[in-house]
This record gives C-alpha cells, sequence and structure tokens, in this order.
C-alpha cells in the first residue's frame, strides 16, 4: 500500500524561454466520504454504524465547542487542533482591537501516531516496481 505517483511533463510559463520540464505528481483518487468511513469504523469496532454515526458527530460537535471556547484540541496520536488569528499589527496600544483581527483559521499539528505514518509511507511511480522515498 502506499501513495501512486506519476511523471508529469510541464511547463514553466513563469520564466521568459517557458522550459519543458518533469516533475512527480500524485495520482488523484476520490476522497473518502463521511458514510463510508462511518462504515468502516463500524466494521472496525463491530459497533452499529447508527451508534458509531452519533459518537463521532458528538465528537466532532464538543471538538467544536471546545475549540469556540479558545482550547485546543487533542486527538492522541492523531494530532492537535487549535484555532488561531492572524491580526494586523497597529503602532499603538489603544489601536489594537478585535477590528485588527484579519483572519480566523484552524491550525492542525500532526501527533506522533501522523507523523509516524508519514515517515513510513511509502511512494510508488506508477507502472513501476520501484519504491521510493
Amino acid at each position: 500500500m502506499g501513495i501512486i505517483v506519476r511523471k508529469v511533463k510541464t511547463t514553466l510559463s513563469f520564466k521568459d524561454e517557458k522550459p519543458e520540464v518533469y516533475k512527480v505528481s500524485q495520482v488523484s483518487y476520490l476522497p473518502v466520504g463521511y458514510d463510508m468511513l462511518v462504515q468502516e469504523c463500524s466494521e472496525a469496532c463491530g459497533v452499529n454504524p447508527s451508534q458509531t454515526r452519533a459518537v463521532v458527530e458528538a465528537l466532532i460537535n464538543r471538538m467544536l465547542l471546545m475549540m469556540k471556547m479558545g482550547h485546543a484540541v487533542r486527538l492522541g496520536s492523531f494530532g492537535t487542533f487549535k484555532t488561531q488569528l492572524k491580526v494586523k499589527t497597529v503602532a499603538t496600544s489603544d489601536d489594537a482591537t478585535v477590528g485588527t483581527i484579519q483572519k480566523k483559521r484552524v491550525q492542525f499539528i500532526p501527533g506522533k501516531g501522523f507523523r509516524d505514518m508519514l515517515s513510513s509511507l511509502e511512494v510508488k511511480v506508477a507502472g513501476d516496481s520501484l519504491n521510493e522515498k
């Protein structure tokens, strides 16, 4: 198992001479849908799919609530989700208000299990038996 890549020829249009170069590109697959993931978890745990769905949705709702309150949420070795603000810097203390917040986003910090998965991830070239890292 692993990620399948293929070699792709592309043109560097930002360069004046527009050279053709090659790069490795990941072969795309359809994303795993929520229903399929719930079904897989249900079968893996031997639990009814509706019970699995209820637990997953409760987990997501609690995560959102905790993050809305400003807490980071750690999901074991998977990783941590935390809210972040992109804020405009200003010259004086009086100018530093909530109005200087430019963007709200979520940062994901991979945990050990996630990092281990990435470090052991196999990459295979389509049509080749050669493994590359």
